[in-house]
């Protein structure tokens, strides 16, 4: 009978010694958890709900996000609002005028291929890249600079040149492109841009 007793002995001991482990681990993981994710004071003040309709104050900028203040998201659609004569007139109607992403439009002129887009989130002044060259046109003010430029590397390549025009709600982009391998003529795309703004300017929404 005392042997049964001194053989039980070390296994309670052994158990008390798992379950103190086991509390002490429990302890220690609490001290953790609390110092990790302190609670806050008992007096947390008032909590106001907003409604989620309120306008949002303090909201960082965007690429996306309105530079200037705008009430109207669509001022100008070139692909509606300048007549198709027009457009057969000067050529860029190879194929019909197709409506892209945006406020944007993409004419054919065989040759190369032109787009017309308005930006009612972006101002004139972010959208001139430092080399950009100022004029008027049309009584407007613009810019024009070359996208890509026509050089030894890329002569195979697209080729693009772009014009902006400050406008009332943003900025209004005209741009050329064209591949020289694909061009039965080479283009000079300055040139011909400034061309297609001075006649397509009394169409255009400033």
């Amino acid at each position: 009978m005392a042997d049964d007793r001194e053989g039980r002995t070390p296994m309670r001991m052994s158990a008390k010694l798992r379950l103190l482990s086991a509390a002490c681990a429990l302890f220690a993981a609490v001290i953790v958890v609390c110092q990790a994710n302190p609670l806050a004071g008992s007096d947390l003040g008032r909590v106001d709900l907003r409604s989620t309709s309120a306008p949002m104050t303090g909201v960082s900028s965007s690429i996306k996000w309105p530079v200037i203040e705008t009430v109207d998201p669509k001022p100008f659609d070139p692909c509606a609002e300048i007549p198709i004569d027009v457009i057969e007139r000067l050529g860029l109607g190879f194929t019909p005028p197709i409506p892209e992403d945006g406020l944007r439009c993409h004419y054919d002129a065989g040759n190369y291929q032109m787009a017309v887009e308005a930006f009612v989130w972006r101002t004139y002044e972010a959208t001139l890249p430092a080399d950009a060259v100022e004029l008027d046109i049309q009584g407007h003010r613009a810019a024009q600079f070359w996208i890509m430029k026509p050089t030894d590397w890329n002569n195979r390549n697209w080729i693009t040149c772009m014009i902006a025009f400050k406008t009332s709600y943003g900025v209004l982009q005209q741009s050329i492109f064209y591949a020289p391998v694909y061009s039965a003529d080479d283009v000079d795309c300055l040139q011909t841009n400034i061309q297609r703004a001075n006649e397509l300017a009394p169409y255009y929404k400033f």
